[in-house]
């Protein structure tokens, strides 16, 4: 993993003895990125409570460095499964900001409140988030059939199309 440049860098600018620093924040840039993190639960919150949790910081903001590196972590376990499925999610969050949003209580103005796009919303809600499920089944499901010699998993780093030694088993 320290061979990657941008995780490399948050090793190497963190210059105490047992680098508590740099293993905080490479969990963070794990737990941000990676699309089985524990905290994909939390959705728009997850930053937040990684902060809290992880980093011990309720303030906790990222740097360039740290943003890098979970680009380049995004990047590097992305199929094209893996980027529709984050695509839903996001839409998941946008739906959830919308209805949050759309909250009606004594202090709105009735004008402004429309009750087409809340019941329009949350139809709409439904079948994204069977999509989503769908997706994460399939995404967990391609990634339990790929096995390479040996019966070892498949590493994020190994390209499955170009490397002749992996195959998928046939179920």
């Amino acid at each position: 993993m320290l061979l990657i440049p941008e995780f490399r860098k948050i090793w190497d600018r963190d210059i105490s003895k047992n680098k508590e620093k740099a293993t905080k924040q490479l969990a963070y840039v794990y737990f941000v990125a990676d699309y089985k993190s524990e905290y994909n639960i939390y959705g728009i919150e997850k930053r937040s409570m990684i902060s809290r949790e992880v980093m011990e910081d309720p303030e906790y903001v990222t740097d360039d460095i740290i943003e890098e590196a979970i680009k380049k972590y995004i990047k590097l376990q992305e199929t094209s499964s893996m980027r529709y499925l984050r695509s839903i999610r996001d839409t998941v969050d946008s739906i959830i900001k919308f209805n949050e949003a759309l909250k009606f209580n004594s202090d709105n103005d009735t004008k402004s409140y429309n009750p087409a796009l809340a019941t329009k919303a949350l139809k709409d809600v439904g079948s994204i988030v069977e999509d989503l499920e769908k997706w994460e089944k399939k995404i967990y499901g391609e990634e339990d059939q790929m096995s390479i010699r040996g019966g070892g998993k498949v590493g994020i780093f190994e390209d499955t199309e170009k490397a002749t030694w992996m195959t998928t088993r046939q179920l």
